[in-house]
This record gives C-alpha cells, sequence and structure tokens, in this order.
C-alpha cells in the first residue's frame, strides 16, 4: 500500500483542477489503489472514537490533488461533530447542481495549511451528485456542516482552498498544536493571525 503525503500549500498541484474520472476508469485496480491509500490517509489522522482528544483537530474529508493524486476523488466524513462515529463517502466526480442562497459562516481549516483556520461563507444547503468508488450513481441533498464539507472538497478538486474565500486574507487565524484546545472553546474571540496573502488565488485569476 503506498502512503500519501500531504503537499506544501504553494506546490502547483494543489493548484490545478482535477479532470472527472471516466466511469470506465472508475473500478480500475489503479483507482482502486488510490482510494484505499487517501481512507488510510484519513483513518489515520480521523481522531475518532475511544482515541479521541479533544486537544487536536479532526479530519473530515480529504481531496486527490492534496496528496498528490490528480484525480476527481474526494473522501467526506459526514458525521461531522461525532467524535465517536464515522459516516465516511467516497466521491468520485463530485458536482454541485444547486447551492442555496442562504449562507452560513463556519471556521475551515485544510491539510495543506497546518495551524492555519478561518471563517468562510457557504451554502446551507446544497445538492450534488456523485459516484461511489464502484461507479454506482448518486444524488444527495446535503445541509449544514455536510453541506460545508462537500462545498469545501468540491473546491479543492477545482485547485480552490477555503482561503481564497477569506475576507481579510492578513487575518487567517494562526493556531498552534498546543493553542488548539483553547482555541475550540472560543474560536471566534481568537487574536492570533497570520497572512496568507500571498498564497491566495482570487476568482478573477
Amino acid at each position: 500500500m503506498k502512503k500519501l503525503k500531504r503537499l506544501l500549500p504553494d506546490d502547483l498541484r494543489v493548484r490545478t483542477k482535477c479532470d472527472p474520472l471516466p466511469h470506465r476508469a472508475i473500478r480500475l485496480l489503479s483507482t482502486q489503489k488510490d482510494i484505499d491509500a487517501m481512507l488510510d490517509f484519513v483513518y489515520a489522522r480521523s481522531n475518532k472514537g475511544v482515541s479521541h482528544n479533544r486537544s487536536k483537530p479532526t479530519i473530515i474529508g480529504l481531496s486527490a490533488n492534496q496528496v498528490g493524486v490528480m484525480k476527481r476523488i474526494c473522501i467526506v466524513d459526514l458525521a461531522i461533530r461525532r467524535k465517536g462515529h464515522s459516516e465516511v463517502h467516497v466521491m468520485i466526480n463530485p458536482h454541485i447542481t444547486w447551492r442555496s442562497k442562504t449562507k452560513v459562516q463556519r471556521m475551515e481549516g485544510c491539510v495543506n495549511l497546518p495551524n492555519i483556520w478561518g471563517f468562510v461563507p457557504r451554502s446551507v444547503k446544497i445538492d450534488v451528485t456523485y459516484s461511489d468508488r464502484w461507479g454506482n450513481f448518486y444524488q444527495m441533498r446535503a445541509s449544514g456542516w455536510a453541506a460545508t464539507l462537500i462545498q469545501h472538497e468540491v473546491d479543492h478538486l477545482n485547485g480552490t482552498l477555503y482561503i481564497d474565500h477569506l475576507p481579510d486574507p492578513t487575518k487567517a487565524l494562526s493556531v498552534s498544536e498546543q493553542e488548539y484546545a483553547e482555541y475550540k472553546k472560543y474560536p471566534k474571540k481568537w487574536k492570533k493571525y497570520h497572512d496568507v496573502t500571498r498564497l491566495v488565488v482570487s476568482p478573477q485569476s
């Protein structure tokens, strides 16, 4: 089993849009090995179950290009904020077909940007289509945290990072591992910042 490593945020692959995977390629052994490697990456860092550590963040999503796999695949754990449970979905060629006009601002982080967080506005509800790892087609309406997560991961597959949506990229929240537990108590009151301007890609670029 190959081991995947997260890419640095300035790696061009993180900013590269992943092309759709042809249906005939979904069940290929190479694709299945990539999916297994992505699942291993997520589960190794999921921080869920009886060993859950409140002082560490939980990884609930991963897109293939974050770890150098240039295929339109993402992993999402929709049991968000349920630290003892997982509801992991493999989404291939996810496509958001509808977004609600109503938005909510939630805290987001990124595997490629450790120790940096920010509040991003996302649609409260979305409709998304995708295939699972065996090529079965699905349509889903997601709301709340699940909608936020799926929008975040589809952004990744389009070469977009959550920092591109920050109102002020000079004030991304800077949180060390040692500070995480304290930060989680009062995230909206956190006053330590990190300037991510050089990493931001504007919608016009």
